[in-house]
């Protein structure tokens, strides 16, 4: 993620990517004003570059994230100013959520869904009885679990080991 100096309260949180023991995951947050010096979470790596935006400071992560060692099944890009919520009675942590769907399915891009849209690129199973009554283009014989991505908001993006060279590097010229 990309934030002007270290993470927000609310991703810094266990209930987000602070808690390094409901994941397998390692976090890079690039700060763009001031640097962090927050150590207190092992997994997570601030970096500083005051001159970068959003599209090349996102092409850094990724550079980054590709020179690991360690090679993971999903990259997930998030702006700073996410957050997730069940928008059903479901009591479900929203941000597991999204991750175990990501496990089961498999897709190469997901990204969740976003309230304020006709209908999202990719939605949890949990959610489809208010997409649908935003005007998702569904049937209720025709929904499944997610619904395929034609175009999504890179707010919040998983990218798929196997997809993401297809999709990352963003162009910045």
């Amino acid at each position: 993620t990309m934030t002007e100096n270290c993470l927000p309260n609310h991703l810094a949180s266990s209930r987000a990517i602070a808690d390094a023991t409901a994941c397998d995951c390692e976090v890079m947050v690039l700060s763009f004003k001031q640097p962090c010096n927050d150590a207190s979470l092992q997994h997570i790596k601030y970096i500083f570059n005051s001159s970068t935006t959003w599209a090349s400071g996102r092409n850094l992560l990724y550079k980054l994230a590709m020179q690991k060692e360690k090679k993971f099944l999903y990259y997930i890009f998030i702006d700073d100013d996410i957050d997730l919520e069940m928008i059903t009675k479901d009591t479900t942590n929203p941000w597991r959520a999204f991750e175990k769907s990501l496990l089961l399915y498999e897709p190469a891009i997901a990204a969740p869904p976003q309230p304020e849209r006709e209908c999202s690129s990719w939605c949890l199973s949990a959610l489809y009885s208010y997409r649908k009554g935003l005007g998702c283009p569904l049937k209720a014989d025709e929904i499944t679990d997610f619904i395929p991505t034609v175009r999504y908001d890179e707010a919040y993006v998983a990218l798929h080991r196997r997809a993401v060279s297809h999709v990352m590097p963003h162009l910045t010229h």
